[in-house]
């Protein structure tokens, strides 16, 4: 894994394949705590999902092979980035409506199954067997930025 984006499971009670996992990258501070049933994303569901996508091979090489953790990353890489496009979010497990939505409006994109796949249908974790719990994804602010003049050499 490079050392800028790591993900940590996380224990949870009762219900053993459901596990909790941070994915973050450390350097700016993004974080997306996600839920994940094991019993729904299998290794043969996340060799799927991983190879809907380019260069699987590589992908799983930076978590070890083990494809299911890459897929748990990949979807925590995708959360941030979405929620980046719509410039941040905060939130917490309290917040039961925004976790539901947007881990639907995730799931719904390309490549991951939607909620429902051959109509299957795994409520709370979708097809794909994840949802966002928590997410703490913001813009920079003015104060953290730096403003520095460049000299522009003459060609």
């Amino acid at each position: 894994m490079n050392n800028t984006h790591s993900t940590e499971a996380i224990q949870t009670p009762g219900d053993h394949s459901i596990k909790r996992y941070i994915v973050k990258e450390v350097w700016k501070e993004y974080e997306v705590t996600l839920e994940v049933n094991h019993d729904i994303l299998s290794e043969e569901r996340a060799q799927l999902i991983n190879n809907f996508w380019t260069d699987p091979m590589i992908r799983s090489g930076h978590c070890d092979g083990d494809v299911v953790k890459t897929v748990i990353q990949l979807f925590g890489q995708n959360a941030i980035c979405s929620f980046l496009e719509d410039r941040g979010v905060s939130f917490g497990s309290g917040d039961k409506w925004l976790i539901n939505k947007v881990s639907q409006d995730l799931r719904a994109e390309e490549g991951w199954g939607g909620e429902s796949m051959d109509g299957e249908n795994n409520g709370l974790f979708g097809w794909c067997g994840i949802r966002v719990l928590a997410a703490d994804v913001s813009m920079p602010s003015f104060d953290e930025l730096d403003l520095a003049e460049i000299e522009v050499l003459n060609e």
